[in-house]
C-alpha cells in the first residue's frame, strides 16, 4: 500500500471539509436535527455584532490557531481552497494550452494593490455590522443554531436570491421538487466555478487567495507575534535551486525567504501547503518553530540581486501600468457592489467577472513575464 505523503494528506484534509459540509446540510434540512448552525467566515461578521453562533466559535479557533500555526487553516480547512486546488487539477487535466503554460513555470499574476483590494473587500464584508453599529443595536446573545447553513446562499429562505434582491425566483412553492433542489445547487456550483475555475484560468493557481480574498486582512496581523510559530524552516544548507520557490502556489520566494530572513520563512501569504518542502529533493525545509540552521554556503545570485523584482516577496507581476491596475480594482469592486444585491456571494461573481474582463480590454500585452 502507498504511503500518504504531505499532499495526500491535504487532499484527504480538504475533502473532509466539503464532506462535513455536505453532512451539515443532510443533518440539517433532510433529517431536521439542527443541533449547530452554519460554520463559516461570516463568524467575522456575527462575532463583531456580538452574536456568539457556530460560525464566530470558529473564527475564534481560527483566531488562536494563527500564532501557532500562521495560516494553516488556509492551506488544510478552508473549504474554498479545496475547490480551488480541484480546479487546478481539471484544468490541467483538460490540458489547456494556455493554462498549461502558466502552470509549467508557476507564473502566479498579481496586483500591485492587492492589499487594498483585499482591505476594501473586508470593509464590504463588513458594512452590515458598520451600519448596525451606527443604528445603536448592539446587542449579545448566545445561539448555537444560527444562521442556518444555507444563510447568504441559494435557496436560503426558499428564494434563489437573497430576500432584498430586486428579481428573484420562488422556490418550493408546492411542495418541493428535484427542481428545487437542482436550481439553487446549480447557481451555487456557478458562483464557486467564477471564484475558482475562472480566475485560476486568467491568473493562475489559487488566484483568489493570492488577489481577492479578504479574510487574509483579519488573519496576518497575528501572524509572525509568537516567536515559536511555526514555519517553513531552513534545516540545513541551501543550494539556491529554487525548486521550492518554483512550485509555491502564492508565489513566494521561499528559497530567497529562508537566505534573507534567518532560515524563515516570514511572509504572512504562506498558507503552510508544504509543496515547497516536497519539492526540496535536499531535503532542505522543514515546518518548524525551532531556531532555522545557519547557512554555510554562500550563494552569490543572491547576495548580488536579493529580490528579482521591487515587491520583493512575490515572485510574478501582471505587466499592467499602474494606473490601469488600480482603475481595474475600482471598476471590480463597482461591478461586484452591483451583483452583492442577489447576494454575498454574488459580489465575488461580479468582482471577479469586472477585474478579467476590464484588464483584458485595457491590456491586450503577453500574459506575463517569467522571473527566471
Amino acid at each position: 500500500m502507498r504511503r500518504l505523503h504531505v499532499k495526500d494528506w491535504r487532499i484527504v484534509s480538504l475533502g473532509g471539509v466539503h464532506l462535513y459540509i455536505l453532512l451539515h446540510f443532510l443533518i440539517w434540512y433532510i433529517f431536521d436535527v439542527k443541533l449547530w448552525g452554519k460554520t463559516a467566515m461570516m463568524g467575522v461578521p456575527s462575532l463583531l455584532a456580538g452574536h456568539i453562533n457556530a460560525a464566530a466559535i470558529m473564527i475564534m479557533i481560527i483566531l488562536f490557531s494563527i500564532p501557532l500555526y500562521g495560516r494553516a487553516f488556509c492551506g488544510w480547512a478552508c473549504h474554498l481552497r479545496g475547490a480551488i486546488e480541484f480546479s487546478d487539477w481539471v484544468l490541467r487535466k483538460w490540458n489547456i494550452s494556455s493554462y498549461q503554460r502558466l502552470r509549467k513555470k508557476n507564473i502566479l499574476l498579481n496586483t500591485r494593490f492587492r492589499w487594498q483590494l483585499r482591505s476594501i473587500i473586508f470593509f464590504v464584508l463588513l458594512l452590515p455590522v458598520i451600519m448596525y453599529w451606527a443604528r445603536c443595536e448592539y446587542h449579545f446573545y448566545f445561539n448555537i443554531q444560527t444562521p442556518s447553513p444555507l444563510a447568504d446562499l441559494p435557496g436560503n429562505n426558499n428564494l434563489l436570491f437573497s430576500v432584498n434582491a430586486p428579481l428573484n425566483v420562488s422556490l418550493a412553492t408546492n411542495g418541493l421538487t428535484v427542481l428545487d433542489f437542482i436550481i439553487p445547487f446549480g447557481v451555487g456550483i456557478f458562483i464557486v466555478f467564477t471564484m475558482t475555475f475562472i480566475i485560476n484560468f486568467f491568473y493562475g493557481q489559487g488566484a483568489f487567495c493570492r488577489i481577492l480574498c479578504p479574510y487574509t486582512v483579519l488573519l496576518v496581523p497575528l501572524m509572525n507575534l509568537n516567536p515559536y510559530q511555526k514555519k517553513i524552516t531552513r534545516i540545513s544548507d541551501c543550494i539556491g535551486c529554487r525548486a521550492c520557490s518554483n512550485r509555491c502556489p502564492q508565489g513566494i520566494d521561499v528559497s530567497r525567504e529562508i537566505y534573507h530572513f534567518d532560515g524563515k520563512v516570514i511572509n504572512r501569504e504562506c498558507i503552510k501547503c508544504y509543496n515547497c518542502i516536497d519539492a526540496c529533493q535536499n531535503q532542505t525545509l522543514k515546518d518548524s518553530g525551532k531556531k532555522a540552521s545557519l547557512q554555510t554556503k554562500l550563494i552569490k545570485d543572491y547576495e548580488n540581486i536579493p529580490w528579482l523584482n521591487p515587491h520583493k516577496h512575490l515572485q510574478i507581476f501582471e505587466p499592467v501600468n499602474p494606473v490601469i491596475d488600480f482603475i481595474s480594482i475600482i471598476f471590480a469592486l463597482i461591478c461586484g457592489s452591483a451583483t452583492s444585491r442577489l447576494g454575498g456571494f454574488w459580489f465575488y461573481v461580479g468582482a471577479i467577472g469586472g477585474y478579467i474582463i476590464f484588464r483584458k480590454l485595457m491590456y491586450n500585452g503577453p500574459s506575463g513575464n517569467s522571473v527566471e
